[in-house]
């Protein structure tokens, strides 16, 4: 993704659209199909009109808070309205009925004109209410989650995910706050069949934390393992170089891991080996660079046979414009009535 990508809406939206033509034509016919994006997808839509912000900063950090200070009245009455002296919170807030606003419609619609199942990637937003009926944002307080929505293929948001694990100095210097469990064990028939669907989004994918300061970190795909769910969508955005080494292994106590075998011994694809239910992992990774910002990485689809763990697709690159690609997969159930049988949504 680009700067440019979250200029307008249309801008958006037409990117978007392109990921999903992509995916349509590799699409066998009368299957159903699942589209899963990135981490983050859709919290740079902050940007939106804002492009000359971009231009005159030099760190992300700094563009933030000189579009903070140029909508200072909306700030200071978000503050107010909610009493919290969180700042960070405060323009997350003030800015997110725009970003759901776009981010929605532009999901909704793809997803229904192509038929597809859509776990839309993640924002940054406030709880907020009637967040699946269409109806308008309200922030019910200024309490600001990782959070990603799955939309049916009719264009209805049916899930809407938070993240529970924060990454340590990333998301926890932002004032997010920890996702619900409950929430995040939520799961959902994939349309059409009886496949139980799940997000885990993207640290919730690991089975064991970055350091040993996290007395709160939960294995949340072991936890849908043991909900029987089948199909995890786990939408990712690395901010470290993939192929440097992995900044939180202390070198005394064990060989320096770069971050994509750190990724490959905690993350999704270690976890599938002691599985029972889960079989398929879909991990896209966000791939953008500007200012300050990086996030790199190898986007897969994993699937589990037994204990046997292997890609059914992975990304040719980790970064630049030839790691934008849609990975394309098809996979088979072992429970071949699941994939024929009609169910309802659990949450």
């Amino acid at each position: 993704m680009q700067p440019d990508d979250y200029q307008t809406a249309d801008a958006f939206f037409r990117k978007v659209a392109s990921y999903f033509a992509a995916a349509h034509a590799q699409r066998g016919e009368n299957r159903p199909a699942l589209i899963v994006f990135p981490e983050d997808f859709a919290t740079f839509l902050l940007l939106e009109g804002r492009r000359a912000f971009i231009d005159r900063a030099q760190t992300l950090d700094e563009a933030f808070r000189a579009m903070a200070l140029h909508d200072w009245r909306r700030l200071l009455a978000t503050l107010w309205r909610y009493r919290t002296l969180k700042t960070r919170a405060a323009f997350f807030t003030a800015l997110a009925p725009r970003v759901w606003e776009v981010w929605r419609h532009t999901m909704t619609t793809l997803a229904k004109e192509y038929g597809m199942t859509v776990v839309a990637g993640t924002a940054l937003l406030p709880d907020f209410a009637a967040e699946t009926k269409g109806g308008p944002f309200r922030p019910v307080d200024a309490r600001v989650y990782n959070v990603s929505f799955t939309v049916n293929p009719e264009g209805q948001v049916i899930s809407v995910t938070r993240k529970v694990n924060l990454v340590p100095t990333q998301e926890d210097v932002l004032q997010l706050t920890p996702g619900p469990l409950e929430q995040a064990l939520a799961w959902s028939y994939l349309p059409g069949t009886r496949i139980k669907l799940a997000t885990a989004i993207c640290y919730d994918g690991f089975c064991c934390p970055h350091t040993p300061r996290e007395p709160h970190f939960t294995n949340v795909l072991a936890r849908l393992d043991d909900a029987g769910v089948q199909v995890v969508a786990q939408p990712s955005a690395n901010p470290w170089r993939w192929d440097e080494p992995w900044p939180f292994d202390d070198a005394r106590e064990r060989p320096a891991r770069t971050r994509a075998q750190q990724w490959y011994e905690e993350g999704a694809f270690a976890s599938l080996t002691q599985c029972r239910a889960v079989e398929v992992v879909v991990n896209p990774q966000l791939i953008m660079e500007f200012l300050d910002l990086h996030f790199d990485g190898q986007s897969a689809i994993f699937a589990r046979d037994g204990q046997a763990v292997a890609p059914l697709a992975l990304s040719r690159a980790t970064r630049g414009p030839e790691a934008d690609e849609v990975l394309h997969a098809v996979w088979r159930p072992r429970d071949p009535a699941a994939a024929n049988a009609r169910g309802e949504s659990k949450t």
